[in-house]
């Protein structure tokens, strides 16, 4: 995957060292609105975590496993992070991650990156099906999903872990045919 891509409206930017304390604070900034959906955000998060999150996710795209990348305006202002998952090599499919400082939200940032992210990825990656997979309750994360061209598919039982336990998920996606 190329390290950035850019449109009119937004930068996507390969995840770097030097990237954990604009994360940290996105989040601090963010708590209330995102952690009931991300499960590894405990009220203990810190400065630590983000530097591990950043040494992870790229020790991963150097790995091809995963493709996170920080989401900016074209002020250069950090809005959050995307990330892209390919978790099916063998039927080249993939799932797309997200979250949005929430100063930012409802402003169009996060769908434009989603869009710009499946626009690149499909053919680079020769990837036939990218999903957002969503909690039943994640309404904001929904919104994304559909604004961004996915198609809804289907609801899922048990089909994600928050706080340890299983809840339903809705499964939006992009397919080569879409």
């Amino acid at each position: 995957m190329q390290e950035k891509l850019q449109n009119h409206r937004i930068v996507l930017q390969r995840l770097k060292f030097g990237d954990e304390q604009l994360i940290y604070q996105a989040i601090k900034n963010s708590y209330n609105e995102i952690s009931p959906w991300l499960d590894w955000l405990t009220p203990h998060y810190n400065i630590k975590n983000a530097e591990d999150f950043v040494r992870f996710q790229i020790n991963n795209w150097d790995d091809d496993v995963e493709y996170t990348y920080t989401i900016r305006n074209r002020n250069n202002d950090f809005i959050g992070v995307i990330g892209l998952h390919v978790f099916d090599n063998n039927n080249d499919v993939a799932s797309i991650g997200y979250w949005v400082d929430s100063r930012y939200t409802r402003k169009g940032y996060c769908s434009n990156a989603v869009q710009l992210l499946v626009k690149n990825a499909m053919p680079q990656l020769n990837l036939i099906r990218i999903e957002i997979i969503v909690a039943l309750n994640n309404h904001a994360s929904q919104r994304v999903a559909a604004k961004s061209g996915a198609s809804f598919e289907a609801v899922l039982k048990n089909r994600i872990r928050i706080r340890g336990l299983p809840v339903d998920a809705k499964i939006f996606a992009f397919t080569n045919s879409s």
